[in-house]
């Protein structure tokens, strides 16, 4: 009963449809604009049965012949619009514009039987042969009504087609036409009602039947000249007649279920497998299924998840109109989540374990390596603090030379910690500044001149040097001047970023062998160049 009375409703709305197109027809003043308006109305009624066919429609095929039925009931009212407004003075394009209403007449119902055909059948089907013989056929008579004037076939007019707009009478092809237009619709009808198999649809096929016995009514009364006249006008011409009897005809169909669409929401969403339900914007349930629990108003209008027992949580999430909630059943969730809180537990625990043995390990790895960088420095100063030792000693034995000897420690003394400075910071990192250099080297003549050897250094650039050229730079420097200082009457460093210059005075210097830097001699002076990519010899 539900199904009959959407269906009804649905034909009485195009049935209202209908009248108010004849009335817009009839009792619209004919002036220029509003003669449009007969034609806009008609368009945007067949516009919109083009979308509701796009949107409804489930079957791709069978969608795309419906939209081309839509599409040549627009053409068809395109058409009436140039024939009655534009060319209504031009008898000849207004008659061959009258011949193309056949194009529609014929392809609309050639287009019914496709559509027929595709309900049910795979998408990549290959097309019949009957199908290409119904074409040939449909194409044949749409030509023969396009080249009347040449033959006169369809119909017949006065001599110089006088008065052809109301004197004409229908010759033998105009009959053949109807005749294979029923004869395709009939097919159609029989296609349909043999390939459903829902019972209840075969007992509602009457209802698609109403448009179309009011089309052929239409037909019948119009061609007799007997269809109601007002103010001297058909109460409804001819294209829309037949097209609002095809667009009828055709939604019925579908409300009836012959052709298969998705306006049945609400018993689809009912025999859905889900637990949902739809509520409009006040919190009003339209659709609900089967197997979902019921909500109370409170729980409708909860904005958060709702907890129904320790394993049912009900959803709701807002769209177009309204709200969508839905159940889930997390009793499974729930046992995987305690699952995985005692996984957790032990996890956590391992994780512990592994982060203090981490620990542990890094402590260690820290201490070798320190320990490593503390023997590396205490090798190679290892001669310094022999040095320091023995001078020492000479002091205790001998008081009078205490001064110059703790002097002599001092210069030892700097070298050890600003070489075990410079140690632990390429132990950290691969560059340092340049500046951390000449400090070093600046702290090293500060106790060279307390000695009494005039000495001076100049830092001229400064940057970014390897950390390990700046230790070979630094010890070799030291070598160097612990060499001069018995003859040593001055001492004078710059550094650049790329180069250490050294100026001994009074001091003839030998360099270690294999070692990189460069001496010049003049004059008993020796000169001294330590690039810093090389750095002079290893360490």
């Amino acid at each position: 009963m539900v199904t009959v009375k959407r269906s009804l409703q649905m034909l009485m709305k195009l049935a209202a449809a209908y009248v108010f197109a004849a009335c817009v027809s009839v009792f619209v003043p004919d002036v220029f604009l509003l003669r449009l308006s007969t034609t806009l109305v008609l368009l945007a009624f067949s516009l919109a049965l083009m979308l509701y066919f796009d949107d409804h429609i489930i079957d791709a095929g069978t969608r795309t012949y419906l939209m081309t039925i839509a599409g040549l009931i627009s053409f068809w009212v395109i058409l009436r619009g140039a024939k009655y407004i534009a060319f209504e003075e031009s008898e000849i394009i207004a008659r061959h514009i009258w011949y193309l209403y056949y194009i529609p007449v014929l392809f609309i119902p050639l287009m019914s039987l496709f559509a027929a055909l595709s309900v049910g059948e795979e998408e990549q089907q290959r097309p019949r042969r009957g199908m290409w013989a119904a074409v040939a056929v449909t194409a044949a008579l749409a030509l023969t009504v396009l080249t009347n004037d040449l033959h006169q076939l369809v119909f017949r007019f006065s001599p110089g087609f006088a008065g052809w707009d109301a004197d004409y009478s229908r010759a033998p092809i105009f009959f053949l036409i109807y005749g294979w237009v029923d004869l395709l619709l009939v097919t159609a009808f029989c296609i349909l009602f043999s390939r459903c198999r829902v019972s209840a649809s075969r007992k509602l096929v009457w209802i698609p039947m109403l448009p179309v016995l009011f089309g052929f009514l239409y037909l019948i009364l119009y061609a007799a000249d007997l269809w109601p006249r007002i103010r001297g006008a058909l109460f409804g011409e001819f294209p829309e007649a037949v097209c609002f009897s095809m667009a009828g005809m055709w939604l019925s169909l579908m409300y009836i279920g012959l052709i298969p669409s998705n306006v049945r929401y609400g018993r689809l969403f009912e025999l859905s497998g889900l637990s949902a339900q739809i509520a409009d914007g006040d919190y009003r349930i339209i659709y609900t299924s089967s197997t979902a629990a019921p909500l109370s108003p409170q729980q409708l209008r909860s904005g958060t998840d709702i907890l129904r027992g320790a394993n049912i949580r009900i959803h709701r999430k807002p769209v177009h109109g309204g709200f969508v909630y839905w159940q889930d059943d997390i009793t499974e969730l729930n046992h995987i989540h305690d699952e995985l809180l005692e996984a957790g537990e032990r996890l956590g625990e391992e994780a512990e374990l592994l982060r203090l043995e981490n620990e542990l390990k890094e402590e260690r790895a820290q201490i070798e390596a320190k320990t490593r960088t503390y023997d590396e420095i205490a090798g190679h100063v290892a001669a310094q603090s022999r040095r320091i030792t023995e001078l020492c000693a000479v002091a205790e034995e001998r008081p009078e030379t205490y001064a110059v000897q703790m002097k002599t420690v001092c210069l030892l003394a700097a070298y050890v910690k600003r070489f075990a400075n410079l140690s632990l910071l390429a132990a950290d990192r691969a560059w340092i500044d340049s500046t951390e250099l000449y400090l070093a080297i600046q702290e090293s003549l500060r106790y060279a001149g307390d000695l009494g050897i005039p000495a001076e250094s100049f830092l001229l650039e400064s940057g970014k040097t390897a950390s390990r050229c700046a230790l070979q730079s630094y010890a070799l420097f030291e070598q160097l001047l612990e060499e001069a200082l018995p003859s040593l009457a001055g001492i004078q460093v710059s550094l650049r970023k790329d180069a250490l210059k050294c100026t001994f005075e009074g001091a003839s210097l030998t360099l270690p062998s294999g070692c990189c830097a460069i001496l010049t001699r003049e004059d008993g002076n020796s000169f001294v160049r330590i690039p810093l990519e090389e750095a002079g010899e290893a360490i």
